[in-house]
């Protein structure tokens, strides 16, 4: 029966086992050293502790990540996973207390995916120590968080979790079901590490459901999917498993060939202890088995021991001592022995493997038989009995059963022997079920075939009849197939013209909102060069006018004495002085030579002051890590949105204050504008007919800026934003206002 010397390998989707891990832990001790801050210190550690292979090591990682977390987000995965490494040492009641103080600071963080972590943490607790009610009770709690998240990856690892437990309990309908949607679902979302995952979980289901064909082939489909991906210590996980069940075939050949090439994997790829560990106790199983070489099997065994004690895995520290204990006793050995069985006993009590102990009791219950302690061997079957009730197992029930049969057999107690015995037979009935199952189906697959060769029999004889019949159908047939695939190839053509043309409408709808964009831009321009000119006609014609006139007094007869020449000088100067302003105001409507030479920031203060020095309205210049020189598109279009939409304000909104505020971080660069003016309706401006939404959006098209407005008619108060992201810089060119144009 599997698990009475050996066990199969479960995984409980933990993290990877790989040597690529090697590289990743090198990246994150780098990162760590050279982070100070305390809150991503933590979260590097995490994820240290999640990656490391030595289980101390992990725990140590994650006890420094619990003094450094300071959101409730990363408490709850700092003390998660410092849950989740005493758990691995088999530090229970520490993993129990450590999971408490996570729960707090998830069920704070009200985040679905954080709690169902921790959720699932608990399953895992009292899934090792066989508590398999309560591991049930939390792996659905963790489950119905990850359906809450919508994250169907993690509702598949849960229902992983869940199918082992059920498995172990011997609901294997609901096990099977499980699994099965796990694997659907890492299939549909094309995960086929997880999917071959899977598949090893579901053959070591079928293992404990007695199908052990069926457990091979899911076995052997796990193998394929981790040698398509080139996960070699995977391959040793499906290698040892079916290494097991071939033992149990008597198929030693099988199980002697899978178990070599795990070894030699792991020999090449760098030894991991603990599956070298699982490797070496199958081949003692083999040669005790297929060989009766107790020596080489004690020579495997030990050498099991010593990479379980290099993996600090009382687990599989407990499995080859209980191996060695059995070997010895058959040997005759029986001091080797009692000090074996007692060794795996203390190690299965501390880890609290309520399994586990039920099988090291019968073996020393048999021990102690041999030696005529009838005392304790009957206190050990009792014990064993207890612990099988306890954990539920039925494989290790019918072995409890069927040795209490055999020493009551000896002891000459007929009666407890037969009642032991039909327990046995109970378990074991139960156990293959569903290859009983699978035998009648058999069955009546092989009566359905017999019958319908006879029918076959019976219309050979009809068959001559009907051969011309066919012929006929099948030039009918024929004829059909030509008319069905031209009708095919009609609709295909059809189709494809349908997509040309919605195609060409879409190409035809861009080019419009281009021609529109560049016709606002033209607009624009057009308007702008009106205004220039009215500003020169209005203001440097009449400035000329009177510098004109002055000059001309200087010919007048009347003003030939110094002191009139000296007040026609001065009069002309100041003209001048004006025409100079004059000048400069219209340079700065045209390009500011503030923004070329110093940059977006310092024009944008220079506007403010333009603005501000009127009088009549305020607009102050807020600055946050913005001194940088940006490309010069970027800040011809921003400064361009800000004239825009400042000019919008003072001409329609009577606002008094004017806001402008500048914001950068490592990725984004955020413009806002906001006044206490009247507010309107956003929805007119989108869709008006003036240029002022199309010039604004033209150059936001430019840049790739994401432009925000909230405001409302009746209501005093307008904000406006535009964000632009800074990482598509490479993407954005650098060129001046004829780029608008291009």
């Amino acid at each position: 029966m599997l698990g009475k010397r050996f066990f199969v390998l479960i995984l409980a989707f933990l993290p990877v086992l790989n040597y690529a891990q090697n590289s990743v832990q090198d990246s994150l001790t780098n990162l760590l050293n050279n982070e100070v801050n305390p809150s991503e210190k933590a979260k590097i550690l995490v994820s240290l502790a999640r990656n490391s292979q030595d289980r101390e090591e992990a725990l140590k990682y994650s006890l420094e990540a619990t003094s450094l977390a300071e959101t409730n987000l990363s408490k709850s995965q700092a003390y998660n996973q410092a849950a989740w490494s005493y758990k691995n040492l088999f530090k229970f009641d520490s993993a129990k207390l450590f999971v408490l103080r996570a729960e707090e600071f998830a069920l704070a963080t009200k985040d679905a995916l954080t709690i169902s972590d921790v959720y699932n943490t608990f399953g895992s607790i009292y899934n090792n120590q066989s508590k398999y009610d309560s591991a049930l009770i939390f792996y659905r709690m963790s489950l119905d968080k990850r359906v809450e998240a919508q994250d169907l990856s993690a509702q598949a690892a849960s229902m992983n979790n869940l199918s082992i437990v059920l498995q172990r309990q011997g609901k294997f309908a609901d096990a099977a079901n499980y699994i099965d949607q796990s694997i659907a679902i890492y299939e549909e979302l094309a995960l086929p590490r997880r999917a071959a995952d899977s598949y090893l979980n579901k053959g070591n289901l079928l293992v404990n459901a007695g199908d052990l064909d069926s457990a091979y082939v899911n076995f052997q489909s796990a193998l394929k999917m981790y040698e398509s991906l080139s996960l070699d210590v995977m391959m040793t996980y499906a290698l040892i498993n079916m290494g097991t069940v071939a033992i149990e075939l008597n198929n030693f050949e099988h199980a002697h060939e899978n178990l070599i090439r795990s070894l030699d994997i792991l020999n090449d790829s760098g030894q991991n202890a603990q599956l070298m560990a699982f490797t070496l106790n199958g081949l003692g199983t083999v040669y005790e088995e297929e060989f009766s070489d107790m020596d080489s099997a004690i020579y495997y065994y030990s050498e099991g021991a010593k990479y379980a004690v290099e993996a600090s895995s009382d687990y599989l520290l407990s499995i080859s001592h209980n191996n060695l204990g059995r070997l010895n006793a058959f040997k005759g050995n029986d001091s080797d022995a009692l000090t074996y069985y007692e060794s795996a006993l203390k190690l299965k009590q501390s880890m609290g493997d309520g399994s586990g102990l039920s099988l090291v009791h019968v073996g020393l219950g048999e021990l102690y038989a041999k030696l005529n302690q009838h005392s304790k061997a009957r206190s050990n079957f009792r014990l064993g009995l207890e612990k099988a009730i306890e954990v539920g197992d039925i494989s290790d029930l019918e072995t409890v059963y069927r040795s209490l049969s055999n020493y009551e057999k000896s002891r000459g107690n007929y009666r407890k022997a037969l009642e032991y015995s039909e327990e046995a037979q109970i378990k074991k009935d139960s156990l293959l079920n569903a290859k009983h199952l699978k035998n009648v189906e058999d069955l009546n697959v092989q009566y359905e075939t017999e019958k319908k060769e006879q029918q076959i029999a019976l219309q050979e004889s009809q068959l001559g009849v009907q051969e011309a019949r066919l012929q006929r159908n099948q030039l009918f047939l024929i004829v059909l197939i030509l008319v069905a695939f031209l009708l095919i190839t009609l609709v295909v053509l059809v189709r494809n013209r349908e997509k040309r043309k919605q195609e060409l409408i879409r190409r035809e709808s861009e080019l419009k909102v281009r021609e529109a964009e560049i016709n606002a831009v033209i607009n624009s321009q057009e308007k702008e060069r009106n205004r220039f000119a009215q500003d020169l006609h209005d203001g440097f014609g009449q400035l000329i006018s009177v510098l004109k006139m002055n000059l001309a007094n200087l010919n007048s007869n009347g003003k030939t004495a110094t002191e009139d020449r000296v007040e026609v000088f001065e009069k002309s100067e100041a003209v001048i002085n004006d025409m100079y302003s004059e000048l400069r105001n219209i340079c700065f409507d045209l390009m500011p030579q503030t923004l070329v030479k110093n940059g977006l920031v310092a024009a944008l203060k220079e506007f403010g002051i333009r603005v501000t020095e009127t009088g009549q309205k305020t607009l102050e210049v807020l600055v946050f890590d913005a001194d940088e020189r940006l490309p010069e598109l970027i800040e011809v279009s921003l400064y361009r949105i800000c004239q825009e939409w400042v000019n919008n304000i003072l001409k329609y909104s009577d606002a008094q204050l004017i806001t402008l505020q500048l914001t950068r971080d490592q990725n984004e660069l955020t413009l806002s504008i906001e006044d206490d003016g009247k507010g309107f309706n956003t929805a007119a401006f989108y869709s008006g007919k003036g240029n002022g939404w199309r010039n604004i959006s033209s150059r936001l098209n430019l840049i790739n800026g994401v432009f925000e407005l909230d405001s409302r008619e009746g209501i005093n108060g307008t904000f406006m934003s535009v964000n632009l992201a800074l990482n598509s810089e490479e993407a954005i060119p650098t060129a001046t206002e004829d780029q608008i144009t291009s």
